[in-house]
């Protein structure tokens, strides 16, 4: 009897952990709840001969293609949270009251990993000068933080976690934002206050997703909206208070797909019943497509808005109140998109993204400063590139490491450029561009110092016919000293 059972127990065994394999090769196939391109079935041999891959290759269908997987990896990821409290998934913290949380923005919650002095200060100097070339054009400049949900609904967030109580990103960012209009509005503040109004039931954040719900997103659009009206009084912009509103469930938020891809779990939305009446000038496929333009005859001025998946649900909101909006996702930030009747130009980020700021310079056009004829020569460390761009810019990045250089000081980079009788001095982002961090990389060399990186695009088209010497200015906490790289020559 006993090894009736005990054969009976193997062949069920077997059995079903061949049930993936046979539904595999019976042609079942799954949903993909991925948002991913799966791996393609593996070739024996290819164009030259034996695939040498073959083996890693069929481990990567298998892996993808096996059949039930979405079931399995929800059963798993149900029983798992719901005994244990774990995850199955990197990505994914599971909380209490089944909240789902995104991983990625854990540091951001326990202040931990947070950004240098040094970083806070060239994000806010690389703001700065957006903010600055924008009012020379008569643009007004609005930066806003989405919150990560974690910092807005942090009760949820497993007893394991806890917070430093340091100041994380948010905070040191904001600190610096403070003595500057650049600080406002505080989305998180905004939502903080408003999960704690009393008898406010309304939740500002989707439990199965990263983002917030519609009800978050207008409180934001109102927030934006706000500080856009204190600067430009003749912009009369709606703020949709009195909308109708319907509470409703939906399914499949970022990340329950990621934990429980065939579970279907349901969470409310608020669905507004605004008056759509804008148009778009192409179809717009999603909300992630990278460039969408709207129109609309009842709304006023007209916005730039460079944005990220939170800007999703403010798309409709905005494109209801102004006349003409353009909501980019391109990176590096391209205001080439501004035209002359550009009133504002919003910049929304994620919390989590902050430091993606630092990645790559605008393309935008570096305005004149003063001359600074103080400045001491110095034979310092310059590593420059030069590129004469196809719409007759011409752009110049690199680094420049003074003498009496400190890896921990702030600096201000400017380029000076000499001819003619005339001498002129453009400002520059403070970033290191990827090209370089590339290059190193290549060559197998420490990574330039990003301290003393600067990116700029240079319009020379205003300087006549000529050569023009190129010198590289360093502005530091205690001196400015100057270096000359090249020449240029105007046609």
């Amino acid at each position: 009897m006993k090894k009736a059972l005990r054969f009976l127990f193997v062949v069920l065994f077997i059995g079903i952990c061949s049930v993936p394999l046979l539904g595999l090769l019976f042609g079942y196939k799954n949903v993909n709840v991925e948002k991913r391109a799966l791996a393609e079935p593996p070739v024996l041999i290819n164009e030259k001969g034996f695939n040498e891959s073959f083996p890693e290759d069929a481990e990567n269908f298998l892996s993808d293609h096996y059949a039930f997987k979405p079931q399995l990896v929800t059963a798993d990821a149900v029983l798992r949270g719901s005994l244990f409290g774990e995850s199955v998934s990197e990505k994914v913290i599971v909380g209490s009251g089944g909240w789902l949380y995104f991983a990625p923005t854990l540091p951001d919650f326990l202040a931990e990993d947070t950004l240098s002095e040094n970083q806070i200060l060239r994000i806010f100097r690389t703001l700065e000068i957006q903010e600055e070339a924008l009012v020379q054009k008569g643009v007004e400049f609005i930066f806003v933080i989405a919150p990560n949900k974690a910092s807005v609904y942090p009760g949820h967030m497993p007893a394991l976690y806890t917070p430093t109580g340091k100041d994380n990103n948010y905070d040191m960012l904001y600190d610096g934002l403070g003595t500057s209009k650049l600080g406002d509005p505080d989305l998180r503040s905004v939502l903080r206050a408003h999960t704690l109004e009393e008898g406010s039931e309304e939740t500002l954040y989707l439990k199965l997703d990263s983002h917030w719900t519609n009800k978050g997103a207008l409180l934001a659009y109102q927030s934006i909206t706000g500080e856009i009206t204190d600067q430009r009084p003749e912009l009369v912009l709606p703020d949709f208070s009195d909308l109708p509103v319907e509470k409703r469930e939906i399914v499949n938020g970022d990340l329950s797909q990621m934990l429980y891809p065939a579970a279907n779990k349901s969470d409310l939305q608020y669905f507004y019943d605004l008056p759509e009446n804008y148009s778009s000038a192409r179809p717009i496929r999603t909300m992630e497509d990278l460039l969408i333009e709207t129109s609309c005859e009842s709304g006023q001025g007209q916005l730039l808005m460079f944005r990220d998946s939170f800007a999703n649900a403010l798309i409709p909101f905005f494109s209801d109140a102004f006349a003409r909006a353009t909501y980019s996702r391109a990176i590096p930030y391209d205001y080439r998109l501004l035209s002359d009747e550009t009133d504002v130009v919003v910049f929304e980020i994620v919390e989590r993204n902050v430091i993606n700021i630092l990645d790559s310079a605008p393309i935008l056009n570096s305005f004149i400063v003063e001359d600074m004829t103080a400045a001491r020569p110095d034979d310092m460390d310059l590593n420059v590139r030069t590129e004469e761009q196809e719409d007759g810019l011409f752009r110049l990045y690199g680094t420049a490491v003074p003498s009496q250089y400190d890896p921990e000081e702030y600096y201000e980079f400017f380029i000076q450029i000499e001819g003619d009788g005339r001498s002129v001095t453009y400002v520059t982002f403070p970033i290191l561009e990827a090209e370089l961090i590339e290059e190193s990389e290549n060559a197998n060399r420490a990574e330039p110092p990003a301290n003393a990186a600067f990116s700029a695009r240079l319009d020379l088209s205003e300087l006549p016919a000529g050569r023009y010497q190129i010198s590289i200015i360093v502005k530091g906490e205690s001196e400015t000293v100057v270096a000359p790289y090249g020449s240029i020559q105007r046609p």
